[in-house]
């Protein structure tokens, strides 16, 4: 159990410290940079649909490609805004995933599980699967054992079926993108303004309670259904 709550507080933590990363580059841009931070948010200001369309598309290409989406979704809630740059990380990351599923079962599959066929976080997701699908793709989404991108294409390889896994992606994501997106956009509030928003702060800390209780809800419910069936 101590384990399991470690892993809880090391998500958060990852989450605290991709923020502090992201505000401190922003804070070195913008004020060693010559306002250049200031420049680039104005200018995708300017640029209606563009500039949020290509984002959106270099975050769908990175998830094919199986990069860590976290650094993306702190930025996009420093360039966009929490409540757009949310929006924007979950249909591009549903969209990802969904590019990864369909590579993954029907082009990459041999590849796959000869390189993760052994791996101890693959077995374990492709047990959970075939008694509990729902419960091993919540907990798959809200604790990233291994990167967002990379679940997508081990997922696919298991039994779990394309509706509910899309599903559940988008759901569980809530949270973690809100967490993130409203990070970075309090984080940018603050260099470039020099304003702090408390309905933002609020957001992040809810967001943050939200992810610890959906695991241990998730994680004591499949303990529950393994322990029942010994």
């Amino acid at each position: 159990m101590d384990i399991k709550n470690a892993h809880d507080r090391k998500l958060i933590v990852h989450g605290v410290m991709v923020l502090l990363i992201v505000g401190g580059v922003s804070y070195a841009v913008e004020h060693f940079g010559e306002g250049h931070l200031s420049a680039f948010t104005g200018w995708i200001e300017r640029s209606g649909h563009f500039a949020p369309l290509v984002f959106m598309l270099v975050n769908v290409i990175c998830m094919v490609l199986g990069l860590p989406q976290t650094m993306f979704t702190v930025v996009a809630g420093v360039l966009f805004g929490a409540v757009k740059g949310t929006g924007m990380c979950l249909v591009s990351m549903g969209t990802g995933s969904t590019i990864a599923f369909f590579l993954g079962r029907f082009v990459l599959r041999g590849v796959i599980l000869r390189r993760f066929g052994s791996d101890p976080n693959f077995r374990r997701i492709e047990m959970l699967s075939h008694r509990h699908p729902v419960k091993v793709l919540a907990l798959s989404r809200l604790v990233p054992v291994v990167p967002f991108s990379v679940a997508s294409y081990l997922l696919s390889v298991t039994r779990v079926r394309y509706l509910p896994y899309i599903i559940m992606s988008v759901l569980c994501l809530i949270p973690e993108t809100v967490f993130l997106t409203a990070g970075g956009h309090i984080l940018s509030a603050g260099v470039l303004k020099g304003t702090f928003s408390w309905k933002l702060l609020a957001a992040l800390v809810g967001a943050a309670v939200m992810i610890f209780v959906l695991v241990r809800i998730v994680r004591r419910s499949l303990d529950k259904d393994n322990a029942g069936s010994l």
